[in-house]
């Protein structure tokens, strides 16, 4: 069997490690900001944005992923404050969460954008970033296709027994243990794969082809 990637060349490569750096520095610098500094972060959230218009990534895309990402953003920053009883300063705080999550989120879509995923980790082995991490995220990568599909295998099974309408509430019901049954399954997959993984020679570092 013969492998038909070839070697990155070096302005490649150059340009993949600006890529990845400009994204954690965005990152790195929305999570420094308080919502005190608003006006710095709304230059860095203009440059972000000018970055994925220049990445052509397109204004549908970015809406739809955006009212994916923004309700569960907005939970999670109203829950710290709910956890400290929601004193005098609970909605700046909120609002510093929210705005580190979005600038954040953005930027790793316009990493997306830019830079294909198989790139994306040949980048970081070239970093010398931990074996470990890219291998983490080369499972999570590869196997979320899967969990999509088991998804899409316990959604069907659901909607074949089912007669008639159901209201909201037992709709929403039925969602959740949807979700605790896909857990169980990927608990349960993930198992027996690490396992074959083992039996195989699996050592925890990935070995690309060139």
């Amino acid at each position: 069997m013969t492998d038909t990637k070839t070697t990155p060349t070096v302005p490649f490569q150059l340009g993949a490690i600006l890529k990845l750096c400009f994204s954690v520095t965005i990152v790195l610098l929305a999570c420094s900001l308080s919502w005190e500094a608003w006006p710095a972060a709304g230059a860095l959230m203009a440059v972000v944005l000018a970055a994925l218009a220049c990445g052509r990534v397109r204004f549908a895309v970015l809406l739809r992923r955006l009212a994916l990402f923004l309700p569960i953003m907005t939970l999670v920053a109203l829950s710290i404050p709910l956890s400290q009883g929601f004193n005098p300063t609970w909605l700046k705080i909120a609002a510093t969460v929210l705005m580190r999550g979005l600038i954040s989120f953005l930027s790793g879509l316009w990493l997306i954008q830019v830079l294909p995923f198989d790139n994306l980790l040949l980048t970081m082995r070239t970093l010398r970033i931990p074996a470990v991490v890219v291998a983490c995220l080369a499972m999570m990568h590869r196997y979320l296709f899967v969990l999509w599909e088991e998804t899409d295998r316990i959604r069907t099974a659901r909607r074949a027994r089912r007669l008639g309408r159901v209201s909201r509430v037992a709709d929403w019901t039925a969602s959740i243990g949807l979700i605790g049954t896909l857990i169980i399954r990927s608990l349960d997959r993930g198992n027996r794969i690490h396992r074959a993984m083992l039996a195989r020679g699996w050592d925890g570092h990935l070995r690309p082809w060139h």
